[in-house]
């Protein structure tokens, strides 16, 4: 499957619409590499990009420390877990993690889509990423 294949299945599109109305701080669904598509014989893994200052503030958590720093510093930063952008107890993060799970496989068992606009491969979140053009500005500067 290419990358193209990809973004036009109906169901990849429902996923990324759906992600993005349901979850504000995600802005955008995507594959960084393409060549990760067919890496696996059952799963296609796409990135997602986040707002973690605002998932914060959705959530009322705290960003984590270590990704605030690489933020303002004008990097950007990656994690394989969205738990990673929330400071404090993994724990705080469980119910954003599942809901997200819940939503993006409830869209592909839905039997609102037809069989032959189904990927034929199970879509999970591989990474999420911020970048610092994320950070809010300070109210003191």
């Amino acid at each position: 499957m290419t990358l193209e294949e990809l973004y036009d299945n109906y169901t990849f599109k429902v996923i990324k619409r759906a992600l993005m109305r349901e979850f504000p701080f995600i802005k955008n669904v995507y594959v960084k590499d393409p060549a990760t598509i067919d890496r696996y014989k059952s799963f296609i893994f796409i990135d997602v990009d986040i707002n973690p200052y605002e998932l914060s503030h959705q959530y009322g958590l705290k960003v984590d420390k270590i990704a605030d720093r690489y933020l303002r510093r004008g990097e950007p930063y990656y994690g394989p877990y969205i738990s990673l952008f929330i400071g404090g107890d993994i724990e705080d993060s469980r119910p954003i993690r599942n809901a997200i799970s819940e939503l993006v496989d409830g869209v592909q068992n839905s039997t609102a889509i037809p069989q032959e606009f189904k990927l034929g491969k199970d879509i999970e979140i591989g990474g999420y990423y911020a970048n610092h053009n994320t950070v809010p500005p300070d109210i003191m500067s």
